[in-house]
């Protein structure tokens, strides 16, 4: 009876007992949570904090579907876990998965979750806040778990309307004994992994840290970067680098393979940057430096190094410097044709090499002031070009020193106080080809003092060169004031001397630099008081001149060149006064010769229409003229159009037609068209006869010039119709030489002579032709004799023939006479001569 009535009191209790222990079981999740939360309290911002604990176990707990505010999620936490010998649970592992972090970058680039903004505001009042002391903690440092693992997780950057996902994973090791944290976390921005190890002490805080990286994209990166368009699309990949630190105040860093896409084709590589970023709790400083190359097509400039230097203090950038140089090398090569920068219109050479360069850029200052120097110097460059392995167009320079100073505030251009440009150049060789002797310039120095923005602070530079040496003949002097005149332009003044040109000085003036829209232009004008030239200043420019005699000129010049829009612009007038030429022969001398010539074109060369030379008086042995002008005009550089050439001979006019030289046989064809030639000048100076009286004359001569013979060819001269006249010749022995006597033909010359003495003629023709250096004129004359000439008709002869004194003569009413002569044409020969000479010395 008794173990009945214990029975009915045990299987109630037990009953009662496994229900509460299943009530238990069902609800502990639900109490669980209700005292997680009761301890928690209320959270910061007053977020929301939600869960479920969807396992509780004796090793394990799960809770699940976790939400902190808006912004934080998690799929799971799993705590593992056991109870030591000393009955106290001992976390094992903490596994966290599906951790999701949302992130809001607003408009001041300041970070955003749930209401938390980072960094905080500044002007934030923090001070009556307490001081964070970790050791307070220490207690209870035993119940840390040894492994904590974040998988299956992802960092969630929202800008704007971006949205931007981040893979991240994370394994933290914990020493309970050593008080010591490892953890390796990886994070995947665009599939690209980057990782982040580090250890720390837990009362003392971290050890050591390393972020780490391989073939690393920069460029992909640049979407989830505010303004990454202009800043990261120029970097290019792959690169690797690290940040390593051990004591949290010194982080060296390393990067590797790092491309840099200034401009289309060209590209810097920087194989190894390499530097330290140190801080204190007022200071941070930053120093790097590695090699640089430039890679671009048709550049070879060897490789560079920079080194910078930086260092901030509250925020604000108070110092910093940049080097970059250069390293030794022999020389650089460019091949102007196959660079991506294009030099259009100026047409470069095949190669330009620079022998030992030596190039340093050094800045430094602060945010509201910098100061630097860029300087560039080596033993010489050298270009040309390339034709079959010889080099033409060849040019040297020796001793290239080049240095910019600058001051001010790049940020600010308007404060940018100073720019300073200096220059110097030992020698300038240029020659066409390897035998030309080229033109050498020796001294050259440019100094530019600037302002940007333009202020007009009216400092003046210097320019020029103290020898320039053509060809081996001259060796003039440039000197010039240069000052600033816009942003990007200047104005030049300047003289050059020592031309070799008694009283020649060049005074020049010029605006060059660049336009609003970046593009060159310049503008030069350039004039010259009159100075004289004899054939002593010409002979070490043209020794052939020599041979030629005396010769004196006064010229005055003036110039405008302009290249605008990449079209070049140029004129020149020429002034050319009291000319004189003697040459060594006797009686050949051209005097009182003028010019005026005005070039509309210096690049081809050409000229207007109506350029003239005027010429006083030129003499040719008998020959001789006065009043010449000719007018012409130059074409394209290689010929010269004579419109009209006109002068005063035999006290007539004579002028030609238009003729080109050089013609195309490199002869001269041309005719003179004569009127008025005095008869007797004109007889004198062909060297015919001695004759008086009046009459003149009026025709064509045809005349050919070829290599240095003068040829007259069927020329006709005729008196003036319906105008007779009265002709007084002597000295027609020269008719009767070499005519046997006692035939027709002599006593035919002898009437001739005889009645020409004195002739009235009615009408008279001239026929000019030459052979060699032989002149045929024929001449025919309708008139009578005024006279009784000594001669009488013999019937044996059948012609007249000259008669003693004891007889009467005859009385010609009217005759017809026709005569032949051959005269020597030498002097216009020599004159022919002297004329190739002038023209080709």
């Amino acid at each position: 009876m008794s173990f009945k009535k214990t029975l009915k009191i045990l299987l109630p209790t037990c009953l009662l007992l496994v229900l509460c222990v299943q009530s238990i079981i069902i609800f502990l999740p639900t109490i669980s949570k209700h005292i997680i939360h009761s301890a928690l309290g209320p959270l910061a911002g007053n977020q929301p904090l939600d869960f479920t604990i969807s396992r509780l176990g004796v090793n394990d707990t799960q809770i699940s579907d976790i939400s902190f505010g808006e912004d934080l999620h998690l799929d799971t936490i799993r705590f593992s876990y056991h109870i030591d010998t000393k009955n106290i649970i001992r976390v094992q592992k903490i596994v966290i998965s599906g951790l999701n972090v949302t992130l809001h970058l607003d408009e001041k680039n300041r970070i955003r979750v749930n209401g938390f903004s980072f960094p905080r505001d500044k002007d934030v009042d923090n001070t009556g806040r307490p001081v964070f002391d970790i050791s307070a903690f220490e207690s209870y440092f035993a119940y840390l778990p040894e492994d904590i693992v974040l998988k299956n997780s992802t960092l969630i950057i929202k800008v704007g309307k971006d949205r931007f996902c981040i893979p991240v994973t994370a394994d933290i090791q914990l020493d309970r004994k050593t008080l010591l944290g490892e953890m390796k976390m990886s994070i995947l921005p665009m599939n690209q992994k980057i990782t982040l190890w580090a250890t720390a002490k837990f009362l003392h805080g971290p050890v050591q840290m390393k972020i780490f990286a391989e073939h690393l994209y920069p460029e992909m990166l640049l979407a989830m970067v505010p303004d990454g368009d202009r800043i990261l699309s120029k970097f290019h990949g792959p690169v690797d680098f690290s940040i390593e630190t051990k004591d949290f105040s010194n982080f060296h860093f390393e990067l590797n393979n790092l491309g840099l896409e200034a401009a289309p084709r060209l590209n810097f590589n920087f194989p190894k940057i390499s530097g330290v970023l140190s801080h204190d709790k007022r200071v941070m400083a930053l120093k790097a430096d590695g090699p640089v190359q430039i890679i671009s097509p048709g550049i070879d400039l060897g490789p560079f190094r920079f080194e910078i230097f930086s260092q901030m203090a509250s925020g604000t950038i108070d110092q910093f410097s940049l080097t970059f140089q250069n390293e030794v090398t022999k020389t650089w090569g460019l091949t102007p044709k196959s660079m991506a920068l294009s030099f259009y219109p100026i047409d470069f050479t095949d190669q330009i090499q620079l022998f030992d360069p030596h190039f340093r850029l050094f800045v430094s200052g602060d945010f509201e002031h910098q100061a630097g120097q860029l300087t560039f110097s080596g033993t010489g460059i050298k270009s040309f070009r390339k034709n079959k392995a010889k080099h033409k167009d060849v040019l040297n320079i020796s001793g290239v020193q080049v240095k910019t100073e600058f001051d001010g505030n790049f940020w600010r251009p308007d404060s940018l106080k100073h720019v300073k440009l200096d220059a110097l150049i030992d020698k300038i060789d240029f020659r066409q080809n390897i035998k030309d002797k080229g033109i050498r310039a020796q001294g050259v120095y440019f100094e530019l003092p600037m302002t940007y923005p333009f202020r007009n602070i009216k400092t003046f530079g210097r320019a020029g060169a103290k020898k320039i040496v053509l060809h081996d003949k001259i060796a003039p002097a440039v000197s010039a004031k240069v000052v600033q005149a816009s942003d990007f332009g200047m104005d030049i003044t300047g003289k050059v001397t020592r031309l070799g040109f008694s009283g020649l000085t060049i005074d020049f003036s010029a605006t060059a630099g660049l336009d609003s829209a970046m593009s060159p232009f310049a503008k030069c004008q350039i004039a010259t008081d009159k100075f004289s030239v004899t054939e002593n200043t010409l002979i070490p420019f043209i020794p052939g001149i020599s041979q030629m005699g005396d010769l004196k000129f006064d010229i005055s010049a003036k110039a405008d060149f302009s290249y605008i829009n990449q079209n070049i612009n140029s004129s020149a007038d020429i002034q050319v006064s009291n000319g004189t030429l003697n040459f060594l022969e006797p009686g050949f001398s051209v005097s009182g010769i003028s010019a005026g010539m005005h070039f509309n074109d210096l690049m081809v060369p050409e000229t207007l229409p109506g350029q003239y030379i005027n010429i006083d008086t030129f003499n040719a042995g008998r020959f001789n003229g006065n009043n010449g002008k000719i007018r012409f005009s130059l074409e394209d550089g290689k010929s010269i159009n004579i419109e009209n050439f006109k002068f005063n001979w035999c006290n007539g006019i004579v002028s030609t037609e238009a003729f080109r030289l050089p013609s195309e046989d490199n002869a001269i064809h041309l005719t003179l068209y004569c009127d008025r030639l005095e008869m007797e000048d004109l007889f004198h100076q062909l060297g015919a006869f001695d004759a008086e009286g009046g009459g003149t004359l009026s025709g064509r001569i045809p005349v050919v010039m070829k290599k240095n013979e003068i040829g007259f060819d069927n020329g006709f001269l005729f008196s003036t119709p319906g105008e007779g006249g009265r002709i007084f010749i002597t000295n027609l022995d020269r008719m009767l030489a070499g005519v046997p006597k006692n035939t027709p033909e002599f006593s035919q010359l002898d009437l001739a002579g005889e009645a020409l003495k004195n002739f009235e003629y009615k009408w008279v023709t001239l026929k000019l032709n030459t052979h060699e250096d032989t002149l045929a004129v024929n001449m025919e004359l309708d008139g009578k004799p005024l006279s009784v000439l000594p001669f009488e008709y013999d019937r044996n002869l059948n012609s007249f023939v000259r008669r003693n004194g004891q007889s009467p003569g005859s009385n010609f009413q009217g005759i017809k006479l026709d005569v032949n002569l051959s005269l020597p044409f030498n002097q216009v020969i020599q004159f022919g001569s002297n004329l190739k000479r002038i023209m080709n010395p």
